[in-house]
């Protein structure tokens, strides 16, 4: 699997997990609580945010060569120094 790939499979699984972390925000607060506005607001770009990705992975897996795009870089650690494997 290309890093390209990895990264798209990555994403879609981290917003799967936001929008059932909303859902069940909204599941305990309830309709009426003073939140439910603000976390339906942030389901729903987390749904267009989702669409957008499937669309990205659709675009992506039609590319004409089979050629990562991405730029070799070194690997860093948390402390910002750059590994040396």
């Amino acid at each position: 699997m290309e890093v390209e790939e990895e990264f798209l499979q990555n994403a879609t699984t981290m917003l799967g997990f936001a929008e059932a972390e909303i859902k069940q925000f909204l599941a305990w607060t309830g309709k009426r609580s003073p939140y439910n506005r603000t976390a339906e607001e942030l389901r729903v770009k987390l749904q267009a945010a989702a669409s957008d990705l499937k669309n990205l992975k659709k675009e992506y897996s039609k590319r004409s060569s089979g050629k990562s795009y991405g730029i070799a870089q070194p690997i860093t650690a948390f402390n910002g120094i750059p590994a040396t494997e």
